[in-house]
């Protein structure tokens, strides 16, 4: 058989994949809550006769296996949105319905990208023509960081040897290095109680302490290495200004280039707290949410993508396709799109229509956060993006719900489904690049155990 013969096989299943990029996208699940997205697929996959794998204590986890023997690729698909980014797939603000989730970060195209790319290969492992095993991951709570890490923490990626893994974003490239390392952590603060006008040296303000250590975080802002962030929100429950509250907390989030510099800050952040408890004469308690890593290079598995990525057909896209992305790119702030056409050298297009140079993701760095980042600590794993949003679109915005829903995200969708399907195609059948990757997977394998407990 030929690789050919994987692409038309893809493009043959193709309107599977646009009936569950559909279904997810018109059925948006907060991370935490995906009950009808996980089923969707469980029950689908069951149909087609992969053998369905749960954790009792993850009921919105799961993986599908199909085949026998190895290598075993593991493609990870998400289906979680964002909580009050309901929007139709229109060039204007427009809610299917106000305050509820929407898909601003296109995981109905990346998780139908990964079932689409994993029934094809089962077509060609069916037949005989193919072997070894594939399995589609279905991951909860990606918004959250948290939901891989708490599967591999469970043991659910035992037995992988590869990992695939794609996403949506405004250009077509291959990523070496990407994500921030990332922990969230609450402090709770505990005072006591008085009448702040009557008798205020009774009290012991929790809020005080919240302020003190916003404040010391801040000085703790200039003395660590650059690319690092710390955000943080506050919550007093609510007491009047004339109650001395006793009870007070703040949220905090830790990004930095790498988990070990996370878990540094996260340790000097603990001191500013008990320093904070200690000024106040309160007490607090630290609880760590999550923590998921960066993405662990292997330029080896980069490789081998962007050759896939060269050989599968751009998207083309019609008149209206071109039209609905610039009426979406009208709504952005120019200065911001304009940055955009230039880092792509593509001005006036609407969408990037060209592919990245290899190493264009220098330029492009991936700063947010992923629990992706924590598969590619344990096996090999590759990360790449296609063009789903026009430029100038950011995830996480109700333009980028609108491009997810329409047919310029769904012909990303299967670009990337291409591209997955046949890189596995190379994994299953060329045993020397399955050994350069698990090669230089081997020499820079770090330590790794996942920031989660129970």
């Amino acid at each position: 058989m030929y690789k050919q013969n994987i692409y038309d096989e893809v493009e043959r299943l193709s309107e599977v994949g646009l009936n569950a990029c559909r279904f997810i996208w018109n059925n948006p699940e907060v991370g935490g809550t995906e009950s009808v997205s996980s089923d969707f697929y469980r029950d689908l996959l069951a149909k087609e006769g992969f053998k369905i794998v749960n954790d009792e204590k993850l009921p919105y986890a799961f993986y599908a296996e199909y085949g026998e023997g190895k290598p075993v690729i593991a493609l990870l698909g998400e289906y979680d949105a964002l909580p009050a980014l309901s929007q139709e797939a229109s060039a204007e603000r427009k809610a299917v319905e106000e305050g509820k989730p929407g898909h601003g970060c296109g995981h109905n195209l990346l998780g139908s990208g990964a079932y689409l790319a994993a029934l094809a290969i089962k077509t060609f492992i069916e037949k005989g023509e193919l072997k070894g095993t594939i399995r589609y991951y279905g991951c909860p709570e990606e918004e959250l960081l948290s939901g891989k890490v708490k599967m591999i923490y469970h043991g659910m990626f035992e037995g992988c040897d590869f990992a695939m893994s794609w996403h949506p974003m405004p250009s077509n490239e291959v990523y070496d290095e990407a994500f921030l390392a990332s922990a969230s952590m609450k402090f709770h603060f505990k005072g006591k109680t008085s009448h702040a006008g009557f008798a205020p040296e009774q009290g012991r303000s929790a809020l005080d302490a919240v302020e003190l250590m916003n404040v010391g975080c801040n000085y703790l802002r200039e003395h660590i290495v650059d690319k690092c962030r710390i955000h943080y929100t506050t919550d007093s429950y609510g007491y009047p200004p004339n109650i001395v509250p006793d009870k007070a907390s703040s949220w905090y989030c830790i990004r930095a280039p790498r988990i070990d510099i996370v878990k540094d800050i996260m340790r000097r952040l603990e001191l500013v707290a008990r320093g904070a408890a200690m000024m106040t004469e309160t007490e607090v308690d630290i609880e760590v949410i999550s923590g998921c890593c960066e993405l662990n290079p292997n330029h080896a598995f980069s490789d081998l993508t962007y050759q896939n990525m060269v050989q599968v057909n751009l998207p083309q896209y019609t008149e209206e396709e071109m039209a609905f992305a610039k009426a979406l790119q009208a709504t952005l702030n120019p200065a911001i799109l304009a940055k955009d056409e230039k880092t792509f050298n593509s001005y006036g297009t609407g969408m990037h229509l060209d592919l990245c140079s290899r190493e264009k993701y220098k330029e492009t760095p991936l700063n947010a956060s992923s629990d992706s980042g924590d598969v590619s600590m344990i096996m090999p794993m590759n990360y790449f993006t296609t063009a789903c949003f026009p430029l100038g679109v950011a995830a996480h915005t109700w333009q980028a719900t609108a491009s997810a829903g329409s047919s310029i995200g769904e012909k990303g969708m299967l670009y990337a489904a291409k591209i997955t399907a046949g890189v596995i195609y190379d994994l299953l059948t060329d045993e020397e690049a399955r050994d350069r990757i698990t090669k230089e997977f081997n020499e820079n394998k770090p330590e790794y155990s996942p920031m989660y407990q129970e």
